[in-house]
C-alpha cells in the first residue's frame, strides 16, 4: 500500500522514522548535489556511484519487487512506502501517477522519483522492470524522471555490481571454462575503465552510460554468471591509465588481423592505441595455434536498389547508385574513403566509419568485387520479333562506330548506345540485377582490445596484463 500521511511512515517494528529519514536525507542530498552530474537522487548508506539509462518499451514503467521499497519524491520531499507487489508508473500531463496491479491510482506526484529498498544492503535487493528492452531484474535503485511525454528510467548502482552484468553481455562467460579466464579478466578491466571514463566525461543528460552496445551492453542481474563474476571479483578496482589519466578503453569483437588507430575510424587520436598486425585475431591463423577461435570473414551482396535505399535511409539522397569506388585505404587495409555516383549526377564521398555504417557492413576492413555497375553495359537488339540482351562488361571505355551513320565514334560509357538489328533499340540500360559483393574481415571498429584476440592470447598462456599491454600500449593498470 502507498502511504500519503507522515504519521504512517513507520518501519516494520512500528517505529516512526520520518524525522530520522529527513535528517539523513538532507545531509545526503547536500553531499550528492556535489557529486552527481545531473538530477539530485539519493541513496542512504549505498555507494551508488554509477547511473545507467535503461531502454524501456512504451512511455510508462511496470515495476515489481518482493521486498518493501520506497518512492521518494525529490520535489515535495515526501516518501511513498510500497509493499511487495507490482506497480505501474505513468506520465500524466506534468505529473507521475503510481497505480497498483488492479489499476487503482495510489498516488500522483510531480517527480522525479527515486525507488530504493527500505532495508539495506542494496546489493542483496533487486527489483523487476517488466518493460525494459534488454533486461528484467536490476540491482540497486531506480530514478524515474519525466521526459517529454514519457519517463526516463535510470538504474543507480555501484560500479562493481554494474560490471557483473556487463561482462557476460559483452564476452561469452563460458570462455572462462575453456582457457579464456585471462581474457575475461582483461575484459573486466577494459569495461571498468570504459565506465570510469564515461562517468567522468558526462556525455549524456541524466545518466553516465546507457544499456546499449554503443555504451556497454547491460542486461541487469539476470545476465550474471559465476565465471564472469569471478573475473570482476579478481580484478576489483583495476583500471587502465595513461599519464595518470583514465583512458577511453575501446574494445570490439574482432580486428580481422590488424588493430587500428582511432583517428582512422573517427577523428580523435590517442597515444595508447596503435595500428599493428595481430596474428592472434587473424582468421588465417598464421601462428598455427591449436584450438584457435576464428572470427570468420564475411561477405555481403547488395543490389543497387538495396544500396540506394540504405543510403537514402541515412539521409544521402543521390538517386539510384550508378557506380561505387574505393578511393583510398589505410595501411591496415581498412577503407578510408569511397565515392558513390548517383543517377542524379551527384557523387557522394564517405569516409572511415561513416562509410561502413552507411553501407551496413561488419567492419571497415573490406574490398569490393563482383559486377561494378559503371562497367556493365547491356546491349539490346531485336531480331524476328525476339528481343536479345547481352552483357559486355569488358567494353567499358572502348571506342565504337555510331550505329546511325557509321561516321561518328563514341566511347562505351554510361547507359546508352546503339546496336544493329532488324529493329534497332536506342535505350541500352544496365541490368537491374547487377550487384556488388563486399568481402571483409573482422567485426566492429578494430580499435583497442579485440575480444577474439584476447581469448586466443589467453589460451596461448598470456596473462590479462600482457593482453592489455598489447591492445593498449603504454597504458598502466592501477587500482582506483
Amino acid at each position: 500500500m502507498v502511504g500519503t500521511k507522515r504519521s504512517n511512515w513507520c518501519d516494520r517494528k512500528g517505529r516512526n522514522v520520518y524525522s530520522v529519514w529527513m535528517v539523513l536525507l538532507f545531509l545526503m542530498f547536500v553531499c550528492l548535489l556535489q557529486l552527481l552530474p545531473v538530477h539530485s537522487s539519493f541513496s542512504a548508506g549505498y555507494n551508488a556511484d554509477l547511473r545507467v539509462g535503461i531502454s524501456i518499451i512504451g512511455d510508462h514503467l511496470e515495476l515489481s519487487f518482493g521486498d518493501e521499497y520506497c518512492l521518494f519524491d525529490v520535489v515535495s520531499g515526501e516518501f511513498l512506502p510500497l509493499n511487495a507487489g507490482r506497480y505501474k508508473i505513468l506520465p500524466v500531463k506534468s505529473r507521475i501517477e503510481i497505480c497498483d496491479l488492479r489499476g487503482e491510482n495510489r498516488a500522483s506526484v510531480e517527480g522525479p522519483l527515486f525507488l530504493q529498498p527500505v532495508e539495506l544492503p542494496f546489493a542483496d535487493s533487486s527489483f523487476q522492470l517488466h518493460n525494459a528492452l534488454y533486461g528484467l531484474e536490476y540491482r540497486g535503485a531506480l530514478e524515474i524522471i519525466p521526459e517529454g511525454k514519457g519517463l526516463l528510467a535510470v538504474n543507480v548502482l555501484d560500479l562493481e555490481s554494474y560490471l557483473l552484468s556487463v561482462l557476460p553481455a559483452e564476452m561469452p562467460a563460458f570462455w572462462g571454462n575453456d582457457g579464456g579466464m585471462e581474457a575475461l579478466k582483461a575484459q573486466a578491466i577494459a569495461a571498468r575503465t570504459f565506465a570510469h571514463f564515461n562517468r567522468e566525461a558526462r556525455r549524456h543528460s541524466g545518466y553516465h552510460l546507457c544499456d546499449q552496445e554503443h555504451c556497454q551492453v547491460y542486461k541487469g542481474k539476470g545476465a550474471e554468471n559465476p565465471c564472469t563474476d569471478r573475473a570482476v571479483r579478481e580484478t576489483s578496482g583495476k583500471v587502465l591509465t595513461y599519464g595518470g589519466r583514465i583512458i577511453e578503453a575501446f574494445y570490439h569483437a574482432s580486428n580481422g588481423g590488424f588493430t587500428e588507430l582511432s583517428q582512422n575510424v573517427w577523428q580523435k587520436s590517442s597515444p595508447y592505441l596503435a595500428s599493428v598486425p595481430d596474428p592472434y585475431d587473424d582468421p588465417d591463423n598464421p601462428l598455427g595455434l591449436p584450438g584457435f577461435m576464428r572470427c570468420s570473414p564475411w561477405k555481403v551482396t547488395l543490389s543497387r536498389q538495396i544500396l540506394s535505399a540504405r543510403l537514402a535511409e541515412k539521409g544521402y539522397n543521390i538517386g539510384e547508385v550508378e557506380r561505387i569506388d574505393i578511393v583510398s585505404s589505410f595501411a591496415s587495409g581498412r577503407v578510408e574513403e569511397i565515392a558513390l555516383q548517383g543517377k542524379s549526377g551527384k557523387t557522394l564521398f564517405l569516409t572511415k566509419e561513416d562509410a561502413r555504417v552507411a553501407l551496413g557492413l561488419e567492419s571497415q576492413l573490406y574490398s569490393i568485387s563482383g559486377s561494378t555497375w559503371g562497367a556493365q553495359l547491356c546491349a539490346v537488339s531485336a531480331k524476328s520479333g525476339a528481343e536479345k540482351k547481352e552483357n559486355f562488361s569488358d567494353l567499358e571505355g572502348k571506342w565504337v562506330v555510331n550505329g546511325h551513320n557509321n561516321q561518328m565514334k563514341s566511347v562505351l560509357h554510361g547507359s546508352k548506345f546503339f546496336v544493329h538489328g532488324d529493329k534497332e533499340k536506342g535505350s541500352i540500360p544496365r541490368t537491374s540485377s547487377a550487384s556488388l559483393v563486399f568481402e571483409g574481415r573482422g567485426r566492429g571498429h578494430g580499435i583497442g582490445m579485440s575480444q577474439y584476440g584476447a581469448y586466443n592470447r589467453s589460451r596461448a598462456g598470456h596473462t590479462c596484463r600482457e593482453i592489455l599491454s598489447f591492445y593498449y600500449p603504454g597504458a598502466e593498470i592501477v587500482v582506483r
